[in-house]
């Protein structure tokens, strides 16, 4: 987008006093700690963002599903591009990803560092790393359905087909994020920038296991345009 809408779009991954907000998120969620402070810090950055942008502002960032709730705001227009991916193989790869070099080591360690279901399903503790995986995968993707109806536009959009072969099955979901953000032009991307992995990790778990997505997301993938 930075590239392809050069002055119009300004598109930012992830910017890094989002990663402490989910953190807090998390706290308020879990223990209802910190709402007012979590509200104050994420407008403030929020309203800069924007305003520093002056043309469209996009974020991409799963980091916001803490905080779903402090994305509408007053007077801004919210237009929301769901991606979503088959919750087994997604499992699987953020089981694998973890985060960042500099986070890898410590993430398991960390308090409230990923997205953190609350309140937690039955059996949590029992749960295996891939099975939370599966309940962080429900969580997060509920809260950014239940967004729906507060957004000026809202867009599904499959990561399968996103990263789709076929290349019809792709110029539709670039049309969808061109027409939901109301981008000046239709979003383009080729086979390089499709396959370029800015942060590689190999899996070395097990594959994924659609039984246990199918019982634990089954509800929402089917909504989602998954066969479960």
């Amino acid at each position: 987008m930075n590239r392809q809408f050069a002055g119009t779009v300004t598109a930012a991954h992830e910017p890094a006093e989002t990663r402490y907000q989910m953190m807090l998120g998390n706290l308020r969620n879990d223990w209802g700690l910190g709402g007012g402070l979590l509200k104050w810090l994420f407008e403030r950055a929020r309203t800069a963002r924007v305003d520093e942008a002056g043309g469209v502002y996009v974020e991409i960032n799963p980091f916001l599903c803490a905080i779903t709730d402090l994305l509408p705001q007053q007077g801004r227009p919210l237009r929301v591009v769901h991606v979503v991916r088959d919750p087994a193989s997604w499992a699987r790869s953020i089981a694998t990803f973890k985060a960042s070099d500099r986070y890898r080591a410590v993430i398991d360690w960390l308090p409230f560092a990923r997205p953190y279901p609350s309140p937690r399903p039955a059996g949590w503790r029992a749960c295996s790393d891939y099975e939370r995986a599966l309940w962080r995968w429900n969580w997060c993707n509920q809260r950014i359905h239940n967004l729906r109806a507060q957004t000026t536009s809202f867009a599904l959009v499959r990561y399968e087909d996103l990263f789709s072969q076929d290349e019809a099955v792709r110029a539709v979901a670039f049309q969808a994020i061109s027409d939901c953000l109301d981008l000046p032009g239709l979003l383009e991307a080729g086979p390089a920038d499709l396959n370029n992995k800015e942060n590689p990790y190999a899996w070395v778990g097990q594959p994924g296991d659609r039984q246990a997505a199918g019982r634990i997301c089954g509800v929402l993938a089917r909504q989602c345009g998954y066969d479960y």
